[in-house]
């Protein structure tokens, strides 16, 4: 039985752990035909105390707009060489909360996939970590793979 791989996001914080996702989805875009839409989200500041607000600025608009397009360029530039022009790809960077920023384009999106890396902790680092694979799986309203 083979799936009918149209539409597959692939979410990276620009790690090289969780870039590892990127050449397997899209080998998977080029066997189905599907096309591939890029995802990082931009954590949203926390400001962890009122009193504390002049220490952390919130980034104005303007400043959100920039980070959104230098992630959204930086994203296109990890379409790996042998995909590039043969796999429709769409760029998209947000602010929010990563897993369920995921979830969100993912059915936005239509997704019909999600192809994600773990990082792989395990123990201590894990239960205090979390982790965004995890949660982009059990919220995920259509098939996920991880890549370890």
């Amino acid at each position: 039985m083979t799936l009918p791989f149209k539409t597959i996001v692939v979410p990276t914080d620009f790690s090289e752990l969780a870039n590892a996702a990127i050449p397997v989805a899209f080998a998977l875009a080029r066997d189905h035909k599907a096309r591939v839409v890029l995802v990082h989200v931009l954590e949203a500041v926390v400001i962890p105390n009122p009193l504390y607000a002049t220490y952390y600025p919130m980034p104005t608009p303007e400043q959100m707009r920039k980070a959104e397009d230098a992630s959204a360029k930086a994203l296109k530039e990890l379409v790996p060489a042998e995909h590039r022009g043969k796999v429709e790809v769409t760029a998209l960077a947000v602010h929010g909360e990563p897993a369920s920023e995921v979830g969100r384009i993912a059915r936005e999106e239509m997704a019909s996939l999600i192809v994600i890396a773990s990082h792989g902790r395990t123990g201590l680092k894990h239960l205090v970590l979390g982790s965004v694979a995890e949660r982009v799986l059990r919220a995920a309203s259509c098939p996920v793979f991880i890549v370890r």
